[in-house]
């Protein structure tokens, strides 16, 4: 018969169904019958091209599994990856006409329908595989809302009769095979199992083209009441395997295989293999471990437009850059050094993360902590997001960093220029605060001895040369974007400002900025090493690799540029600078390197805040570039001492126990970085640019002691600074002769050089 026979003769039965079969069922209601004609002739032709829900596989970056995220576990397969003999049961089981019918096989439809007749309730079967799929279409697939969901199973008379006339006309558009394939493809085989591969693989460990025959009639016969013939729970055993062999006589009835064998099958175990299919972060592979970066991985997603709904039914694949060694070593040294198991630092967090250096893309490779992702609180774990969100308690003096940046960028160098170290310093912008160092200085350094050494006075006095908009705009350019959001998107105390934190730091004028008091992201911080270990570009970090959707066409993601945040020069000058913090004699992480036995050529900067409740370690090679954060990350954070580490009372952390950069965050570094440099070939940072090294020569202060202050004024201004003179009587020079100068060789255009003049007096002495 032709597609327009069946069509002609299935409406004209259908319409006998509704006004015959129905008839007794709607007497007494009235005009109901007439309802129940309209409904039907409402149904829609549908063409059944909405994709089946399926997981999305999510990779590390050699390709191996870390989880799975789906609404329903189900993976699509060719008809062909299909055992046979999963066919040949589930056709014998469910429907054994399928071959011979046109999608609905009235005498079954009738006599089901005559048997409920009575009832507004279906009370039996009588569906063909054809039904069944257009149900589970309608409601896996379709349904969007509960309602929805609800009306596609509804048990009635009218539903029944809607899916029939539906069956119908799929089967004129489609094949046998090709409804066979999207049958198996989306029924249910138990909790969130959906699909015969999906199904093969949780119950056997198996894909569905290799299932043997007692595992494929097991599987069929799960399709009736997947929860009553359920094998993995111990309460539905029995029924399961009774199921199962009824299946196998089934089969033998409709000719699908003989007596013998489904004899010989009856007597096999139930073969079973069950492997959990994980979903989700909480699942993922070695979650303890992994589950941080899973975590940044879905967050990175959203932001571009894949949550977790679409995830979840989408089938696609995601490769991230998660690097397993990476994360073997980084997790291994941030454990070592802050066991997560003690009791004396269950409240102390050393996190990790690490990035490779690039100009086209910025891979995050190694996101970790000591604390155990999860939700047992007492059992030391957490999911929050350590290594990506902003630590509260601030990196300490990695912030100098951006403050020797700003002053290279507007002409300074790092080799002769002589920077101040003065014992206190007073801040304009904090004038009833005095900044002091930790430990003995000489009066003056270099800028590159100065980060190696780490002085505070001299920073904050550099950064009010500077101006506190440029430092803070420095450290946006090279890699902490996350200041450019809302301020109160970084610090809670900050909300409702209506400014960027940024903006917010310069109208609050936190002169103590560049000693590292605000909250930063540590991945945010290993990106600033990344922006100068690759030649001053900046590049947005990322976790993923690539997405490709169910039918493995990459999809092309928003990208934010990569940008030339500082000139080249400018950032391998820096990086060199940068190495003494290692291999100085006075480096505040020589004493770590040393111990490491580390020898690579390597720039680093360590951080420690005021009242030791966090420090850091920023570094970077031309290869990785890593920061480590240690802080108290529960609520009334303490101050945290080491050897051995743990949390204690401010008064015993400033009384010399107090953890600092060099401590545990660098050794945390140097034992993650060790083995992941292994196999690498040194390389060097880019070269020092003279112009960097020695500033600029409109920088270079005229050195007018010994002048007199009129002639001493002149040459100042005319070189582009600005004077303010105070008096001495103590020098023994003559009047008004300048007898000292600060800044005395290099000053950035504008800055106020103070001139100490005499008064004329004499010094005196005594024995």
């Amino acid at each position: 018969m032709s597609g327009i026979g069946r069509l002609l003769v299935a409406t004209l039965v259908a319409g006998a169904l509704v006004a015959g079969l129905m008839l007794p069922y709607f007497v007494g209601v009235g005009l109901a019958s007439n309802k129940a004609t309209a409904a039907i002739a409402d149904v829609n032709t549908d063409d059944f091209s909405d994709p089946v829900p399926e997981r999305t596989t999510v990779l590390d970056a050699s390709g191996k599994v870390l989880t799975y995220i789906y609404d329903q576990n189900r993976v699509v397969v060719p008809l062909s990856d299909e055992s046979e003999l999963l066919i040949r049961a589930v056709i014998s089981t469910e429907d054994r006409r399928f071959k011979q019918h046109h999608g609905v096989d009235w005498p079954g439809t009738i006599r089901a329908l005559l048997h409920n007749a009575s009832s507004d309730q279906i009370q039996g079967g009588g569906s063909t595989l054809t039904q069944q799929y257009v149900k589970n279409y309608l409601f896996l697939v379709q349904a969007k809302t509960d309602a929805e969901r609800a009306a596609a199973i509804e048990q009635t008379p009218i539903r029944k009769l809607r899916e029939a006339k539906m069956a119908l006309q799929l089967e004129l558009k489609l094949s046998k095979d090709d409804i066979l394939e999207r049958y198996l493809n989306t029924v249910a085989f138990g909790p969130s199992t959906y699909g015969a591969e999906a199904a093969s693989m949780r119950y056997f460990g198996v894909h569905a083209k290799d299932l043997a025959l007692p595992q494929a009639a097991l599987l069929a016969g799960m399709i009736n009441n997947p929860n009553k013939y359920n094998p993995l729970n111990p309460d539905h055993f029995n029924d399961a395997m009774e199921r199962r062999n009824l299946v196998l006589q089934l089969m033998v009835q409709s000719h699908a295989i003989s007596q013998a064998t489904a004899d010989e099958a009856k007597k096999a175990p139930a073969m079973l293999k069950p492997a959990r299919t994980p979903n989700g972060c909480g699942d993922v592979a070695s979650v303890t471990t992994n589950g941080y970066y899973c975590q940044y991985v879905l967050d990175w997603l959203k932001n571009n437009d894949f949550d977790t709904s679409t995830l979840g039914t989408g089938g696609y694949t995601i490769r991230t850059n998660l690097d397993p060694a990476a994360m073997k070593d980084a997790k291994a040294a941030v454990d070592a050094n802050a066991d997560p198991s003690s009791d004396t630092t269950k409240r102390i967090a050393n996190v990790m993360a690490v990035v490779q250096p690039g100009q086209s893309t910025r891979r995050v490779v190694a996101l970790v902590a000591n604390r155990p992702y999860g939700l047992a609180a007492n059992k030391g774990q957490t999911v929050q997001r350590l290594p990506t969100t902003f630590a509260p308690l601030g990196a300490g003096s990695t912030f100098k960093i951006f403050t020797a940046a700003a002053a290279l960028e507007l002409g300074m160098g790092t080799e002769r220029p002589t920077l101040a170290v003065p014992t206190e310093y007073r801040s304009p912008l904090a004038p009833n605060h005095a900044f002091k160092n930790s430990g003995g200085y000489p009066p003056t350094l270099t800028m590159e001895g100065a980060l190696a050494t780490s002085p505070n006075t001299t920073f904050v006095a550099l950064e009010d040369q500077i101006g506190l908009d440029k430092v803070t705009q420095m450290s946006v350019k090279l890699g902490l974007r996350g200041y450019s959001l809302d301020a109160g998107d970084v610090s809670p105390q900050l909300a409702g400002s209506g400014q960027s934190y940024a903006d917010e730091v310069v109208r609050q004028k936190i002169a103590s900025f560049t000693l590292g008091v605000s909250p930063v992201s540590p991945l945010e911080l290993a990106n600033v090493g990344a922006t100068l270990s690759s030649g001053g570009v900046w590049c947005a970090p990322s976790p993923v690799d690539s997405v490709s959707d169910r039918d493995g066409k990459l999809i092309t993601l928003k990208a934010t540029p990569c940008d030339q945040a500082v000139p080249a020069p400018l950032a391998s000058t820096l990086s060199r600078a940068m190495e003494g913090d290692l291999t100085a004699a006075d480096g505040t992480s020589h004493a770590a390197a040393v111990k490491a036995n580390w020898t690579r050529v390597a720039a680093g900067k360590t951080g420690t805040t005021q009242d030791y409740k966090s420090s850091a370690y920023l570094g970077f090679t031309p290869q990785y570039s890593g920061a480590v954060m240690v802080w108290d990350y529960l609520t009334r954070p303490k101050s945290i001492c080491k050897d051995p580490l743990r949390t204690c009372t401010n008064e015993e952390a400033q009384s010399g126990q107090g953890m600092s950069g060099g401590s545990v965050p660098a050794a945390t570094w140097l034992d993650a970085m060790t083995p992941l440099h292994k196999d690498l070939q040194e390389k060097d940072f880019g070269p020092a640019d003279p112009t960097y090294l020695a500033g600029q020569p409109s920088n270079q202060v005229p050195d007018v002691v010994g002048l007199p202050i009129d002639e001493a004024t002149t040459r100042i201004t005319e070189a582009g600074f600005k004077v303010s003179a105070q008096s001495t009587d103590k020098s023994g020079a003559a009047i008004n002769i300048v007898v000292a100068q600060n800044p005395d060789q290099v000053a950035l255009p504008g800055t106020t050089v103070v001139l100490t003049v005499s008064t004329g007096g004499t010094t005196t002495g005594g024995g």
